[in-house]
C-alpha cells in the first residue's frame, strides 16, 4: 500500500504540470473544469494558485487550501488559509464550505467533505475520515456490519512507468467496517477479512490490505517483530560470548604469568650457577696457592 500511495502522488505531481496556466484575472470557463482521466486530479483553465470564478469567468486567487504545503506555491508566496473544523476546502479552492451530510454529494475520494457520525468513534480508522467516506461521489458512513449490503468504489490510476509503458493501479474502497470486514464485489455483502497466509485475490480482502501472489501477507512497511525465543537465544549467545571471552583472557593471562615466571626462574638459576662457578674458582685458586694480580703464581 505504501508503494501505491507513492506512485499515485508521483502521478499527481507529474500531471499537475498539464493543468491550466491562467493567472489572476485571466479568462476561464467552469465548463472546462474536470478530473484528469488518468490521475483523477482536478484541472481547470486556471493555475494552481487560482480558481475559475463562475460569476465573471476569470481566474481568482484561491480562497482556501486543504494541505499544509499546497502544490504550486513558492516559499515566498502567501498561502490561502486552512478551513476550520466542520468545513472543507473543495478541489477548486474557491472558499471553505460546510461539511456534507450523509447522502449528499461530494467530490471524488474527498472523505473530509463528509460530516462525521455521532458515534464515529465506533468505526473510525485510517481508511476513512472520522467514520465517513465519499464513495461514488456520495457521502456515507463506513459502518456496515458483517452480512449487510455494501457499496464499493473502484478507481484506476494510469501513468507512464520508468520504461515508458503504462502502469495502472486499482484502488477499491467500500463502506464496510474496516479492517475486520470488506465488501465482496460479487455479492456486495460485507464479509470477514482474511488473516495472514489465507488465500486472497485483492488487497482489500486481507486484514492488512496486502495480497501477494494470492496469499495475505504483511505489508512492506510492517516493522520487524522479534519473537520471544529469538530474544532468549540472543541473550544466551551474548552471555556465552562474554563467558568465553573472560575464560580466554584468563588463560592468556595465566600463560603470560607462567612464561614470565619461567624467565625469572631461569635467570635465578643462571645467577646461582654463575655464583657457584665463581666460588669454585676461588676455592680452587686458594687451594693451589693463589695468583697475583698479573696472573703469576706466588
Amino acid at each position: 500500500m505504501l508503494y501505491i500511495l507513492i506512485l499515485i502522488t508521483g502521478k499527481i505531481l507529474f500531471h499537475s504540470a498539464l493543468a491550466g496556466t491562467a493567472g489572476p484575472g485571466g479568462p476561464c470557463s467552469t465548463t472546462r473544469d474536470h478530473l484528469d482521466p488518468n490521475t483523477h486530479k482536478f484541472l481547470s483553465d486556471c493555475s494552481d494558485q487560482t480558481y475559475c470564478s463562475a460569476q465573471n469567468g476569470t481566474c481568482q486567487p484561491r480562497g482556501c487550501r486543504r494541505d499544509e504545503f499546497p502544490f504550486g506555491y513558492s516559499p515566498e508566496d502567501i498561502l490561502p488559509p486552512l478551513c476550520p473544523t466542520g468545513t472543507f476546502c473543495p478541489d477548486q479552492g474557491d472558499g471553505c464550505r460546510l461539511q456534507v451530510a450523509v447522502g449528499g454529494a461530494c467530490q471524488m475520494d474527498r472523505d473530509e467533505q463528509c460530516a462525521p457520525a455521532a458515534n464515529w468513534r465506533e468505526f473510525v480508522n485510517e481508511e476513512n475520515f472520522y467514520g465517513s467516506l465519499c464513495l461514488k461521489q456520495v457521502c456515507m458512513y463506513a459502518n456496515v456490519t458483517q452480512g449487510g449490503r455494501c457499496i464499493f468504489d473502484q478507481n484506476i490510476y494510469t501513468d507512464a512507468g520508468y520504461d515508458g509503458r503504462n502502469v495502472s493501479v486499482t484502488i477499491i474502497r467500500d463502506n464496510c467496517r474496516a479492517p475486520q470486514l470488506y465488501c465482496n464485489q460479487l455479492t456486495q455483502v460485507c464479509e470477514r477479512t482474511k488473516r495472514l497466509e489465507e488465500y486472497c485475490q485483492l488487497d482489500q480482502e486481507c486484514e492488512l490490505r496486502n495480497c501477494v501472489s494470492g496469499i495475505c501477507a504483511e505489508p512492506p512497511e510492517t516493522p520487524l517483530r522479534v519473537e520471544a525465543w529469538q530474544y532468549v537465544i540472543t541473550v544466551f549467545c551474548v552471555m556465552g560470548a562474554m563467558v568465553a571471552i573472560c575464560i580466554l583472557l584468563t588463560l592468556i593471562h595465566k600463560r603470560h604469568r607462567m612464561q614470565h615466571y619461567r624467565e625469572i626462574r631461569e635467570y635465578y638459576f643462571e645467577q646461582l650457577s654463575l655464583r657457584r662457578s665463581m666460588i669454585a674458582l676461588h676455592t680452587a685458586a686458594a687451594d693451589s696457592g693463589g695468583f697475583d694480580f698479573e696472573g703469576k703464581s706466588m
